[in-house]
């Protein structure tokens, strides 16, 4: 059974990248289908999550309530923090960039890294990456 995955980081939505995986997030979720994936509390979902000062509770609520991202892209934008688009660009480049930033970060990051097949890659230095590998879409 082939695993389901949300969709990648890297994709943007209202120009926030990590939104469309977290709604496939909420919504696999909701399902029970999210199968061991990191959600809400910790990583790029709290950040983002904290980033437009919204409750993770009431946002999976509302990514299951609507199917279409414009909908809900528009409630985040009717209920979210307001940041200027230079404002949010610079927290996209931060999520982006983030990377292991110490001793014991770095040896969590090889350890998931060859546990994804990727022991001794020196091309996957962010997090992003590591998610993109571990998910089949960075060879």
């Amino acid at each position: 059974m082939q695993k389901l995955r949300p969709r990648s980081p890297y994709e943007k939505l209202g120009g926030f990248v990590h939104l469309p995986r977290l709604i496939d997030k909420a919504r696999l979720h909701r399902k029970g289908l999210l199968n061991g994936y990191n959600y809400k509390t910790v990583g790029f979902d709290k950040h983002l999550l904290a980033f437009l000062k919204l409750d993770g509770d009431q946002f999976e609520e509302i990514a299951n309530r609507f199917d279409d991202d414009a909908e809900i892209l528009s409630w985040v934008e009717q209920n979210a923090a307001k940041h200027s688009p230079e404002d949010i660009e610079h927290w996209n480049e931060e999520m982006i960039s983030r990377h292991p930033d110490t001793a014991a970060k770095r040896a969590r990051f090889n350890h998931f890294l060859k546990e994804a097949g990727g022991a001794g890659r020196k091309d996957i230095r962010t997090y992003f990456d590591l998610i993109e590998f571990d998910e089949g879409r960075l060879r």
